[in-house]
């Protein structure tokens, strides 16, 4: 349907560019919302500004950076301790804040003494610390500091310390999107390549886009180090700044959220070469698929495989079990961008849940394209929700559960609705497969919490309001209290008490089929193993008979034939042999005597052969004349017959590739690239490979970059095999046919009939 304007909107009618509900046979080349502009006047956003994206998202989680807000003191205090990035230091970046602390006169008189006075304080009172990030506000901005010739003389005059500027005031932006804009490219261009790390593995990447909230880069961490994989640097989860100066030599990017790091990503690239493979970390399904890539660019997929084993036989059994409790149960996501598009087919796919309605605070088309073309038909997509918004939309979709921050969590909490918060975690990590068995633990007992449903009683009956007793401080009567209390605690008893039950009465029909089974499983193993002894040892005589008794007497006969053919050989060689030395005197003369005569009567006849041939070839000519019609109404009558085959065949081959373009535009993520260019690459790129791969042609990889289009070729080439039963059947000029045809379909949805207004930016 076209793009949606709520009931609650109707005073500010823009909002409908910036609201979608997907209908069936719809896709983003017809509506895309708009996104990543300006927030229309008179909606009240949820998002964060420019400074925040810079500081909190992404520099404030480094472990060993000293992060100086240059401007007043609420700047520092706002993006301090509202993130979840513990490290493996001890949280020196979540134990400490500074800021220049800039008052009333130093916003009159200019701030920069004061911040050369609070760089050099701070890294006195932290001598081991020799890094340091320097950040402008607004009101530094506004009045013009000029923060880099500061910094430059701080640096002469301490001598060992390094210091990064970021000049991305809170107004630079229309949202955080823009801060993480200016750190990235900032960061690329004054210090990517200035620090040389030590090299202890073959196999090198850099992980871009992990914050390490709540120990996700820890699960990352330990599943590489299990498949020998060394991480030059972390952009920026549990992160240390020399580590990120030394970037360019990782042979590969692995990029989790590419809406706030992969423009560093594109960068390397373009720069140095180093391929960027955009994974899917949260999600059982995906956790799997992410290691796979990994392994098949390093050529180590067995590593891989052995790591998803380990932890499958760890978590699965538990993901089912919430699986059976959550299926059917509707969710809302409600996040800053990137964790619509993760999430949604995790929570679909892995546990059976319908996602219905999405907002993103900071996204842009490049996210909507993405979580769109993954999400289910009637699911609402928001960009830049209010309040008002997610009231009607709440009303609308009534979910079980709502995956947002702590300011949406408190609003659907008063309409008693479970949240849990999805910038931070409730109990993380959530990446990977024991986190995939985290997020669902947390929904479950959100969904499920006796609170939740004590919330939505109310108590009072048909009761009086209680009254103040007269002493004007709004005080219920003592005995009213009590009774209210009382009330609460019964039914906090009595839902405690069911939970209680229902846990007696699942642990024994969970326990008592393994039981059984056990045994059963392995008694008709026992019991059929002798039968399967005897029948053998019973068996082989009677094979092995018949051939012993049968070689005895073939072999003798054998020897009493030879000889005689040997003989017979001998004597008839002479009898073939005379007649044809006793006849070859008498050929030969009459062969001299008949070759005259042959040539004579061909002499005499050759006249009358031409003039029979004139005779003869009018009425060939006629035979043929006659002839043609017949020949061409034959052509005619088979020629539809062709060309109706070649419409079938060309028609199979399109439904074909439909049912590919479909999976891929649902599970890849390498065709939603920044930009056109590196969408025609990727995708012609992968899918070249993956049709080397699929008909058994040699694959040469010659480059990283084809490493990379390797690496999500193999893994979709797996997936092509395992839900297409039809392509095993095929020819491989088929194969290949459907390919380029899904290439055309792919280039049409995502590039030339885009609604992406960023797609063709000359720059990232």
């Amino acid at each position: 349907m076209p793009m949606k304007l709520f009931k609650c909107d109707e005073t500010i009618p823009e909002r409908e560019k910036h609201i979608y509900i997907k209908e069936k046979g719809e896709d983003t080349t017809q509506f895309l919302p708009s996104a990543h502009v300006e927030t229309i006047p008179g909606s009240l956003s949820e998002r964060g500004c420019s400074y925040c994206g810079a500081k909190l998202v992404i520099g404030g989680v480094l472990k060993d950076t000293i992060q100086l807000i240059h401007g007043p003191v609420g700047c520092a205090y706002d993006t301090w301790h509202t993130k979840r990035y513990p490290s493996d230091n001890g949280n020196f970046q979540l134990k400490y804040v500074w800021s220049s602390d800039m008052k009333e006169q130093h916003v009159v008189f200019g701030g920069e003494k004061l911040l050369k006075k609070a760089m050099l304080e701070a890294f006195a009172e932290f001598p081991d610390i020799k890094r340091m990030m320097v950040y402008t506000t607004c009101s530094t901005a506004l009045i013009g500091d000029d923060i880099k010739p500061v910094v430059k003389e701080v640096e002469k005059e301490l001598g060992d310390v390094d210091i990064f500027t970021v000049e991305c005031p809170g107004f630079a932006g229309v949202s955080q999107s823009k801060g993480h804009h200016v750190f990235n490219m900032g960061w690329m261009t004054d210090k990517v390549g200035t620090f040389e790390p030590e090299i202890t593995s073959p196999y090198t990447i850099n992980v871009i886009g992990d914050y390490n909230i709540q120990g996700d880069t820890f699960v990352m961490e330990k599943y590489m180090e299990k498949m020998g994989i060394q991480i030059i640097a972390h952009f920026t989860g549990n992160g240390t700044y020399d580590s990120l100066r030394g970037m360019h030599r990782a042979q590969l990017n692995v990029t989790n959220c590419a809406r706030s790091a992969g423009y560093i990503a594109n960068e390397l690239k373009k720069k140095y070469g180093i391929p960027r493979i955009d994974v899917d970390t949260w999600g059982f399904d995906y956790a799997k698929e992410g290691l796979r890539k990994i392994g098949a660019f390093f050529g180590i997929e067995d590593r891989a495989e052995a790591v998803i084993a380990e932890e499958v036989a760890k978590y699965e059994s538990k993901l089912e079990w919430y699986k059976a409790r959550l299926s059917g149960k509707k969710v809302c996501i409600w996040t800053g961008g990137p964790r619509l598009w993760h999430w949604t087919k995790a929570l679909e796919d892995d546990l059976g849940m319908h996602v219905v309605a999405m907002s993103s605070k900071f996204g842009h088309q490049e996210d909507f394209e993405k979580v769109i073309a993954r999400g289910e038909e009637g699911t609402i997509y928001i960009d830049d929700g209010n309040e008002l918004e997610f009231f009607e939309v709440l009303e609308m979709v009534k979910p079980d559960l709502v995956l947002t921050g702590p300011r949406v969590g408190a609003l659907v909490k008063k309409l008693h609705l479970p949240y849990v918060n999805g910038h931070g975690y409730h109990n993380g990590p959530y990446m990977g497969f024991e986190g995939a068995v985290n997020m669902a633990r947390d929904m479950y007992n959100a969904i499920y919490s006796p609170l939740m449903n004590l919330a939505k009683v109310d108590i009072r009956g048909e009761q009086n309001l209680p009254s103040t007793n007269g002493n004007g401080n709004g005080k219920a009567t003592k005995e009213l209290s009590e009774e209210v209390v009382s009330l609460i605690q019964q039914q906090v008893k009595e839902a405690t008490s069911e939970v209680k039950q229902l846990v007696k009465e699942v642990a024994p029909q969970v326990q008592q089929p393994a039981k059984e089974t056990a045994p059963q499983s392995k008694q008709p193993a026992k019991e059929a193993a002798p039968q399967v002894q005897q029948l053998a040892k019973e068996t082989a005589p009677q094979v092995q008979k018949p051939a012993k008794e049968t070689a005895p007497q073939v072999q003798p006969q054998a020897k009493e034939a030879a000889p005689q053919v040997q003989v017979q050989a001998k004597e008839t060689a002479p009898q073939v042999q005379k007649p044809a030395k006793e006849t070859a005197p008498q050929v030969q003369p009459q062969a001299k005597e008949t070759a005259p005569q042959v040539q004579k009567p061909a002499k005499e006849t050759a006249p009358q052969v031409q003039v029979q041939a004139k005779e003869v070839a009018p009425q060939v000519q006629v035979q043929a004349k006659e002839a043609a019609p017949q020949v061409q109404v034959q052509a005619k009558e088979i020629a539809p017959q062709v060309q109706v085959q070649a419409k079938e065949i060309a028609s199979y081959i399109q439904e074909r590739a439909g049912e590919v373009t479909k999976l891929i535009q649902e599970r890849c993520l390498w065709q939603f690239h920044s930009r056109a260019w590196d969408r025609q690459e990727n995708i012609n790129g992968v899918l070249n490979m993956a049709a080397q791969i699929l008909t058994g042609e040699k694959v040469v990889l010659e480059t990283l970059i084809d490493r990379g289009f390797y690496a999500d070729a193999k893994i979709l080439s797996a997936d092509l095999e395992i839900r297409f039963s039809w392509l095993n059947s095929m020819e491989n000029s088929q194969k290949k046919a459907v390919l380029e045809s899904v290439k055309a379909m792919l280039i049409d949805i995502v590039i030339t009939k885009s609604k992406n207004g960023e797609l063709h930016y000359s720059l990232y």
